[in-house]
């Protein structure tokens, strides 16, 4: 036993004691390998590696397990807002407190995981449906579709709780690159305006066209991270105004925070008949040659 290891058994950076145990470890070698490999034991129950994610060092040291935006924030999903509350699921009979965490004691489609510090996919989603606003829990229920974390069919397959989950349920596809994107698109919806999704112009796919002629773009909260990207989407969208495309472009900022002036905006657009027909293209004025 003196010869195993313990770090080649952690999944997602830690394991919980019990795992550990029931395939044959004794107290003594647990502690002696996680001295000897330079890992932690975090409420006597979780064997952590220096290198797990903050997220789950939080959630095991507060008895909980991640949930709601917390997982989604923690798989790569969307994760509204820049409020950074804990979100923990706690057993509804558990005597448990996480002081500064927001704690879910719903019972979900599935029971709570007892030996992972992660809740399980569909009651993340049936928590961020009672948890959230309806347009950011669908932008949280797509993300995770669009990162393939859940699927359509297994959507529909679970037996959701509520109206609210139920009606994200029949909205939730995996169109939408990003949050912001879906946001945008169920505002217009909303509106009573008709939209596409990633429909191919030029080349390369746009997020949003309406009607024939209008094309908009979102950026998502990060976009600016990629100086070569933000190069590209910036002569894409050179291209479709040369070949009559009117294009809008909004930011995360705009779409979350400024929703009504976006809206005019689009409105305006419509009102010209710029989603029906291509803008007329300036013709520069042919230089004339001066003789003397």
């Amino acid at each position: 036993m003196a010869s195993r290891r313990i770090r080649p058994l952690l999944t997602g950076g830690y394991i919980h004691r019990h795992d550990l145990r029931d395939q044959g470890w004794r107290p003594d070698a647990i502690r002696a390998a996680v001295s000897a490999e330079g890992l932690e034991i975090v409420r006597r129950m979780w064997v952590l590696a220096p290198s797990a994610p903050p997220l789950l060092r939080t959630a095991a040291g507060s008895g909980g397990i991640l949930t709601c935006v917390s997982a989604v924030e923690l798989w790569g999903g969307w994760r509204p807002g820049d409020d950074s509350t804990l979100h923990l699921a706690l057993d509804p009979h558990s005597g448990i407190t996480a002081r500064g965490a927001h704690v879910h004691r719903s019972v979900g489609p599935v029971p709570l995981p007892r030996r992972r510090l992660v809740d399980r996919v569909e009651n993340v989603l049936a928590v961020t449906a009672t948890c959230l606003g309806h347009d950011d829990a669908l932008a949280v229920w797509e993300s995770l579709l669009n990162r393939k974390l859940v699927t359509r069919d297994r959507l529909v397959a679970t037996r959701w709780r509520g109206d609210r989950a139920r009606q994200l349920r029949d909205e939730a596809r995996a169109t939408s690159d990003s949050g912001v994107e879906t946001r945008f698109v169920y505002r217009v919806r909303r509106a009573g305006i008709p939209v596409l999704q990633q429909v191919a112009i030029a080349g390369h796919d746009v997020d949003a066209l309406i009607g024939s002629w209008l094309v908009v773009q979102t950026d998502g909260f990060a976009f600016h991270s990629d100086a070569a990207q933000r190069r590209q989407d910036i002569a894409h969208d050179r291209t479709l105004r040369a070949l009559g495309y009117t294009v809008f472009r909004f930011d995360y900022h705009q779409v979350v925070n400024e929703w009504p002036r976006v809206e005019a905006e689009i409105l305006a657009a419509i009102a010209q008949g710029l989603h029906v027909q291509p803008r007329p293209l300036r013709r520069a004025r042919p230089y004339r040659l001066l003789t003397s």
